[in-house]
């Protein structure tokens, strides 16, 4: 490729930093960039474009590609009116703690040099200032040598733990200057991420010395599955240990089958927890109530001693309150979260270390069948729960999680997205969920918006190589951003998507029952402005006029199974997408 423009230069950079595709909203203000993407001569550099109907459609694609994958896909939003259409999504990426690299046009910021018009209302000064407070990194440089070390300190910053989206705002009349003399690109090494070192010395020391005396020790987890790799050494160290295992279930971080997994249980057993390890976990009051009784301070009632280990306090907003409430741990440790748990385990699995007396390997074995005892129980009642639920008369969402489950056990599947905390909560107590990276995760900032679009780029990462990508999809959700059907259609994406169809808002159908009971008022209008009983929408021939193959709408849950197996074997025949409706209560 004959580098002639900046905008070459900077296409040049992403094919030297591995990213093979970028998706955006076509923009004038990133014209030169666009151009040098589709010119003939950069098409052995060049990434792929995915072309996207609304930057919150194109944000969420590289969301859901990085977290399938662990690649980057680029993003460009165009100038100030693009960025504040992406920022929903950009602050989910933020919450979710996935790193995003974000590029955004800007008019030119010599005055003299704009159009009439458009390029004064979206020229902006300090056009990071829109997403600045839920960003790691942002920057607004001017020139080219400026920009091409932002590129790069971005890049680097991404990926340095804690991770998160980054932001350099591209000049328009930048983008399009003949390259300059001496302007070329840094070694490729210069983006290396800093590390963290592992645990270590008085730190490991002290872990070693509370896992090896206490009664009940519990490891809590939230985002360690994020590394696939972490995955099969934390399953080894419970293990070696017998410990008690919390996933919060952000990531795929421990196997849910497996018998020391007893996330969602609580109970008498977990209440006596004497010594938790709190895994890169981001809401830790919310993790630690869900199985102890905390004071208003946020502490374990019966003095349990809590130790962190992770990177949440390395990244903070100023106007973001996701870090949660604070919790007064007895040791906060900040350390490379696979390293750490490779020392943990040589240690643990040492046949001359501490573990290894037969006082410790008792009390190990009399943990381990109490804890298998009260999985195997939950576990149980749980698919009993499912199982009565398919005598209702309308589909409860448990009875068609466990179907559609059913339709699909013997592939090779991934979960993009989970829809809402409702159908989430039942898929973590209904799926097998073993196998690293298996399941996604929710949205992380709770923005509505989410779900098609991250499934679409999770999807996109899959392409071609036999995984069937299922994405649960609530209907609330789908309709914020419909558009992303176009994308799934337009590049043939294998996606099976489910829409869960309740035709509510839930949660604030819940929240409007709430407030009307505590008010003694009538509680069957809490469905007003929530539902869309009296216009309900029809997703089958929303997605048909798409170009997506649509199925008949499921109504009852004896459909559900055979409906959905169907889509997987259109999916697997032509390798184009399918939705399945269901509806339900």
């Amino acid at each position: 490729m004959t580098t002639s423009y900046f905008s070459d230069l900077l296409v040049e950079f992403l094919h030297q930093q591995g990213i093979d595709k970028v998706a955006f909203n076509p923009g004038a203000s990133f014209r030169g960039v666009h151009d040098s993407l589709v010119h003939a001569d950069s098409a052995a550099v060049a990434p792929d474009i995915v072309m996207a109907c609304h930057e919150e459609i194109a944000v969420a694609l590289a969301h859901g590609y990085h977290k399938a994958s662990g690649r980057h896909m680029g993003v460009f939003v165009h100038a100030n009116v693009g960025l504040l259409h992406a920022s929903m999504a950009i602050f989910n990426a933020w919450c979710d703690r996935v790193p995003l690299f974000v590029l955004g046009g800007n008019g030119p910021v010599d005055a003299g040099k704009r159009r009439p018009w458009i390029d004064w209302i979206h020229t902006s000064q300090n056009i990071e200032s829109v997403i600045k407070d839920y960003v790691k990194w942002c920057d607004q440089p001017i020139g080219q040598r400026a920009t091409v070390e932002s590129l790069y300190r971005a890049f680097k910053l991404m990926n340095t733990p804690m991770q998160a989206p980054v932001f350099v705002a591209l000049d328009f009349d930048v983008q399009e200057q003949p390259l300059e003399d001496g302007v070329r690109l840094l070694p490729a090494s210069a983006t290396e991420p800093t590390r963290l070192p592992a645990l270590g010395g008085a730190d490991l020391d002290h872990l070693t010395g509370r896992l090896l005396s206490a009664r009940l020790p519990v490891l809590l987890v939230d985002f360690s599955g994020r590394d696939p790799r972490t995955v099969a050494p934390l399953v080894a160290l419970a293990d070696a240990l017998g410990l008690a295992v919390v996933d919060r279930g952000n990531r795929m971080n421990f196997p849910a089958t497996h018998p020391l997994n007893v996330s969602h249980t609580g109970g008498e057993l977990l209440a006596k927890a004497d010594f938790v390890l709190a895994l890169e976990v981001q809401d830790l009051v919310g993790a630690l109530g869900s199985f102890l009784t905390l004071t208003d301070q946020g502490r374990p009632a019966n003095g349990a001693e809590i130790v962190t280990l992770g990177f949440n306090e390395l990244l903070t907003s100023k106007w973001a309150a996701d870090y949660q409430q604070f919790v007064p741990v007895s040791r906060a440790i900040a350390a490379d979260t696979a390293d750490s748990v490779a020392a943990l385990l040589s240690v643990a699995e040492d046949p001359t270390g501490p573990f290894a007396g037969p006082a410790f390997t008792e009390r190990r074995e009399e943990r381990v069948k109490a804890l298998s005892a009260l999985h195997t129980e939950a576990r149980t009642g749980w698919a009993q729960q499912a199982e009565d639920a398919k005598g209702r008369e309308r589909i409860h969402v448990s009875a068609a999680v466990d179907e559609i489950h059913r339709a699909v056990r013997d592939e090779e599947w991934i979960l993009t997205n989970t829809g809402s905390l409702t159908i989430d909560g039942w898929v973590k107590k209904l799926w097998p969920l073993e196998r690293p990276g298996s399941y996604l995760g929710l949205n992380g900032g709770g923005g509505l918006g989410y779900g098609l679009g991250a499934s679409v780029g999770a999807a996109l990462a899959h392409q071609g190589d036999g995984t069937l990508c299922v994405d649960l999809q609530a209907d609330g959700d789908f309709l914020y951003t419909p558009s992303a059907l176009w994308t799934l259609a337009a590049y043939d994406v294998p996606l099976l998507v489910v829409v869960m169809n309740n035709r509510l808002y839930l949660n604030s159908t819940q929240h409007a029952e709430r407030i009307a009971g505590n008010r003694d008022r009538d509680t069957g209008r809490a469905h007003i402005a929530t539902s869309f009983y009296d216009q309900p929408v029809d997703f089958v021939n929303l997605a048909r006029s798409y170009g997506v193959h649509a199925l008949e709408r499921v109504e009852r849950i004896e459909d559900a199974a055979q409906t959905v197996r169907e889509a997987v074997a259109h999916i697997k025949e032509h390798g184009r997408p399918v939705l399945v409706e269901i509806l339900m209560e």
